[in-house]
């Protein structure tokens, strides 16, 4: 998403609410990593943050700038969250903290160039300067190059970010300048205890969090938050589909294709759906259901399908999803599922309803 600039080389001043190091959850490896250096007076003169969208890199970002510039003492390792220059950074106010986003499509040289130009200036009112490179792989090849020779003689106040979820595409050059701070997905548990104690009901929450991919962002957006009812209104649709022939698996598989965005989370939703059926199966053991508000479907289905037939499905869902990710073409891979579907579980999934 491009920035709103003032000119096309300045960069973005609302970076999310943040309160220190505390806002991240289950990144408590990458976080120990950072507060060491800042502890010690070693922060490095640039990282490079790299994990999965939505998992808390740019929150990460934040919260070291916070630390480093926080006006409770120089001993601190995380922002103080109170003090006027946490709340500057937090509100995305502080002049010494830049967050650095593509302008469409890609980072450009101007933008770079405009980093470059303001990183050799004293801070403004902090101690330190940070400036943050949200999808640091869009670099253009002329902006990296102009990165390159502002990470070969930063200054001693700069602190540059490069936030990234594929660090193989940038540059060797780049990347060999930069401390590595690696993000990891988070864990089911960790991740379903924060968003109970949002608020969130726990059968809801472990539902989220299976379509989530172990990240917060993702966890948060209101396509994951309304799964409840997307779910049910797809699980209808795949058991009309089913029932009605080979015609309406066709016009299903286009249908789904056309919302590439919803093709992987609908996909999640199908290898839930057939996992719960697996473990009843196996187990009868509903506490263990991701689709606990729908357990007495789920048993019911599970009751009617053998186990062989539920297990090449959810391989077959799983082989589509890897497909998927090595760019596989949505519409022919959908309409294989669909079919294969029809020629195992068909008999226990038309009953499927909203």
């Amino acid at each position: 998403m491009a920035s709103v600039q003032r000119q096309p080389s300045t960069v973005n001043r609302e970076p999310p609410t943040v309160n220190g190091f505390r806002d991240l959850i289950g990144q408590e490896r990458a976080i120990r990593l950072l507060q060491r250096g800042i502890k010690a007076g070693r922060t490095a003169h640039a990282y490079l943050f790299a994990g999965p969208e939505g998992i808390g890199k740019r929150t990460a970002a934040l919260a070291l700038a916070q630390a480093l510039n926080c006006q409770q003492g120089d001993a601190v390792d995380d922002g103080c969250g109170v003090c006027q220059s946490c709340r500057k950074i937090t509100r995305g106010l502080h002049p010494d903290v830049q967050v650095l986003e593509p302008d469409g499509a890609t980072l450009k040289i101007d933008q770079v160039r405009a980093l470059g130009a303001d990183v050799a200036l004293r801070p403004y009112e902090g101690k330190r300067k940070v400036f943050i490179l949200q999808c640091a792989e869009k670099m253009t090849e002329q902006a990296a190059n102009a990165l390159l020779k502002t990470l070969e003689e930063p200054p001693g106040w700069t602190v540059l970010v490069l936030l990234t979820s594929t660090p193989s595409a940038l540059p060797l050059t780049i990347v060999s300048r930069c401390q590595t701070v690696i993000f990891s997905a988070i864990s089911p548990d960790a991740l379903q205890a924060y968003l109970v104690g949002r608020g969130i009901d726990h059968t809801h929450a472990r539902l989220i969090v299976s379509c989530s991919g172990g990240s917060v962002g993702r966890a948060l957006s209101p396509e994951i938050a309304s799964m409840g009812s997307s779910r049910d209104l797809f699980l209808e649709e795949l058991g009309r589909g089913l029932r009605d022939g080979p015609a309406a698996l066709i016009d299903l598989a286009e249908r789904l294709a056309k919302d590439r965005d919803r093709v992987g989370q609908n996909l999640e939703v199908l290898s839930a759906w057939l996992r719960d059926l697996m473990v009843v199966k196996v187990s009868g053991r509903r506490e263990w259901l991701i689709n606990q508000d729908r357990g007495e479907e789920v048993a019911r289905q599970a009751e009617g399908l053998p186990l062989d037939d539920i297990l090449d499905s959810l391989r077959v869902v799983h082989d589509t999803m890897n497909g998927l990710t090595r760019n596989a073409n949505p519409r022919l891979s959908l309409e294989d599922l669909l079919f294969q579907l029809r020629a195992t579980v068909s008999s226990g999934l038309v009953q499927v309803s909203a």
